[in-house]
């Protein structure tokens, strides 16, 4: 339907009370065009550097995904494929893309063939997508954070809000501020300069009336990770009250980076888990707060050093239920410290390639590219610890990023 300036002045004068502000309206066709009835979608790039999003009904079907011939969404123009990627997000059947940082963009896609900016919201300063907080968000609200917090020296924190989206509206809710104290060191670079570490917020975990945040230490410097110890912030929720910082140096730092990507995770019995990495390896870990406690479990270490977790990707780890999670290539049994199964050997030969996954009826939907070159999605049934073989996808293109159920 058409707005009317009018309406839009008074649309924009009801939230000039917010520290963001809505962009121009997003185009609105007078007849738009059904909305898609495909129920999944993959992204994936080109060699040329153009991204796609191939739709389909039924990831199962023995059939090629391809953006020949016009059969895929062209949204080169929104993103540089290879970066922006990780900072958009699939949520409740709509797409979130950060654009180029001064535009956030609610898209939906269209009789299986385009799309359209159905929303947009500009903030006030840069915005890259940083974590989404999905064990806070609902059905209507998308809570989230951007990539990068501002370090407050005068306090000696990291500044880091979460904001609440409405996003049939996509309006601020609300905002709230969680604030990290440095820790109180001054490492050197080799050559004797000071690192000058910031803060990198890694995950957030809402735990009954607690605020899980992992969080990393990062060079000014030289841009990458200094410390190899696990820091997580901890306070009560949702005042944000009684924070303190918690940690433990027999894993590295809490992984993750600015991204989407999701590695802390609670199990059946409410315990959080939390991936950690090596930052002279690419080794990994996975420490342990049990349920109703506010520090490491001094009694829990799985150490992953000898597997290839996310050798080729930077997945977020997927509950897979009855104890289970998907540490891509493994299952893992996080309890019993056991690897259950490796979907690499289960599909005949291949590695994991996405950055985002998803569940549907208790079983996990991942795409591999095969030691022949081909990509396929697979099916991967944790009840039977089986795989099977779906669609495949042109083997001309060069990565598949996301995977996701639109409906």
């Amino acid at each position: 339907m058409n707005i009317n300036k009018f309406a839009i002045a008074i649309f924009a004068a009801t939230v000039l009370f917010s520290s963001c502000k809505k962009s121009s309206d997003p185009t609105n066709p007078e007849n738009p065009t059904p909305a898609s009835t495909s129920l999944y979608s993959v992204w994936v790039t080109t060699a040329s550097g153009s991204s796609y999003l191939l739709t389909a009904d039924n990831l199962m079907k023995d059939t090629l995904l391809t953006p020949n011939n016009n059969q895929g969404i062209d949204i080169t123009s929104h993103l540089p494929a290879s970066f922006y990627a990780i900072y958009a997000y699939a949520y409740e059947g709509k797409y979130y893309i950060s654009n180029d940082g001064t535009r956030f963009s609610q898209f939906e896609i269209l009789n299986n063939k385009s799309w359209r900016e159905t929303n947009n919201y500009a903030f006030p300063g840069n915005f890259y997508l940083g974590k989404v907080l999905k064990d806070i968000s609902t059905k209507d609200e998308m809570v989230m954070t951007k990539t990068a917090g501002v370090t407050n020296k005068e306090k000696n924190v990291l500044e880091q809000p979460i904001y609440f989206m409405n996003i049939n509206n996509m309006t601020i809710n609300k905002t709230v501020g969680v604030e990290i104290p440095m820790i109180k060191f001054n490492p050197k670079t080799p050559d004797g300069k000071d690192h000058n570490p910031y803060i990198v917020p890694t995950s957030f975990t809402q735990r009954g009336d607690k605020l899980f945040v992992g969080h990393k230490y990062r060079s000014n410097e030289t841009r990458q990770d200094i410390i190899d110890t696990a820091y997580m912030y901890v306070c009560d929720y949702p005042s944000l009250a009684n924070g303190k910082i918690i940690k433990d140096g027999r894993g590295g730092f809490t992984a993750g980076h600015w991204e989407v990507q999701t590695l802390s995770f609670t199990d059946d019995n409410n315990d959080l888990y939390i991936v950690t990495k090596k930052t002279n390896a690419a080794t990994y870990s996975l420490l342990r707060i049990k349920s109703g406690e506010t520090a490491f479990d001094p009694t829990y270490f799985f150490d992953l050093k000898d597997y290839n977790v996310f050798k080729n990707n930077t997945a977020q780890v997927q509950k897979l239920g009855n104890g289970k999670v998907y540490i891509s290539p493994y299952v893992i049994d996080p309890s019993n410290k056991k690897v259950i199964a490796d979907l690499r050997i289960l599909v005949g030969g291949g590695e994991s390639k996405t950055t985002m996954n998803f569940m549907e009826n208790g079983k996990l939907y991942d795409v591999f590219k095969t030691d022949e070159s081909k990509w396929f999605v697979y099916e991967y049934d944790p009840a039977n610890n089986s795989v099977k073989r779906g669609a495949e996808i042109d083997p001309g293109i060069t990565q598949v990023y996301h995977l996701n159920k639109l409906k």
